[in-house]
């Protein structure tokens, strides 16, 4: 992660709290409208690696519609999460 890229993570964790947490909890609360709006039972909660993904292809999807730098940044970030929640061993962050 850029030095850049590495004080937005931090920037935003002092607003959001730990990434890993956030992406957890996030995992929990999606799962559960997922279940209530599908009639559903999943074996587990959404990963917060699946979650930081998620986050990369809305933050694409965002950037297809307008230039915005922040959601390249934002991108970034979500990409490094994602790397650093599959293999803690070489987290940046």
């Amino acid at each position: 992660m850029t030095d850049d890229l590495h004080k937005l993570a931090e920037e935003r964790g002092k607003v959001y709290g730990d990434p890993l947490q956030s992406h957890t909890n996030i995992g929990h609360s999606w799962t559960g409208l997922i279940q209530q709006h599908y009639g559903i039972t999943l074996d587990h909660p959404i990963p917060p690696e699946l979650v930081a993904l998620m986050m990369v292809t809305f933050k694409a999807q965002r950037s297809c519609r307008a230039f915005k730098p922040d959601n390249y940044d934002d991108l970034a970030v979500y990409a490094e999460f994602a790397r650093t929640f599959q293999d803690p061993a070489n987290a940046t962050f």
